[in-house]
């Protein structure tokens, strides 16, 4: 009996060979991505101080626009001051996950400041979520999220949470890590658009 193989025969068994090695070595890049993803969100979790300026757009329904945004976050607290269009000149919203305030002319106290958000562009903003889907990351006061990408170094393009599909680009690499410069987001015929022209991170 001939026990050799043919060329044939060869090359499909170092095809098999190179599939099987190939295949094997994909799966420590996924499950390395998805450690650098879960290290990424501890590290972006512990910034609690930051201010960041740009612009945010926004659709609803029946009205949409866009304004400059000056956004200072300390903690749980925040001051969110707008200017342009559709804030008709300047409006300010102050407070935490708890209670806040809208300086537009009046004052107006709501302890949901999407309500305030709401009665500035007619669009239900989720202030208290946005926190933290500024810095490309879930908020944990809602559901766990659903269908996310990652890029392979570990940072998200896109997730869905609480009915929000949220899109994230433009990282920039700053002192505290990697932070998108560019958040979308859409539920229904809403929709928003923030752009990040700067980040700082104050140290008190």
């Amino acid at each position: 009996m001939n026990s050799s193989l043919s060329p044939s025969r060869w090359l499909g068994r170092g095809l098999c060979i190179l599939l099987f090695v190939s295949g094997c070595s994909t799966i420590p890049n996924i499950d390395s991505t998805r450690q650098t993803w879960q290290e990424h969100q501890v590290k972006a979790q512990e910034i609690v101080n930051w201010h960041i300026k740009g612009k945010l757009g926004f659709k609803s329904s029946n009205q949409g626009g866009s304004a400059s945004i000056d956004w200072v976050q300390r903690e749980k607290q925040y001051q969110i001051s707008m200017s342009g269009p559709f804030a008709s000149g300047r409006a300010t919203i102050k407070g935490d996950e708890r209670v806040a305030q809208m300086q537009r002319g009046k004052q107006y106290y709501s302890d949901a400041p999407q309500d305030l958000a709401l009665k500035l562009t007619g669009l239900s903003l989720p202030v208290n979520d946005l926190v933290w889907w500024a810095k490309g990351i879930p908020s944990p006061h809602q559901p766990l999220i659903k269908n996310l990408k990652l890029t392979p170094n570990g940072v998200a393009t896109e997730f869905e949470q609480d009915g929000w599909q949220l899109i994230f680009s433009r990282y920039q690499v700053t002192g505290q890590g990697n932070l998108p410069n560019k958040i979308i987001g859409q539920r229904g015929q809403q929709s928003f658009t923030l752009v990040i022209s700067s980040w700082r991170f104050p140290s008190n």
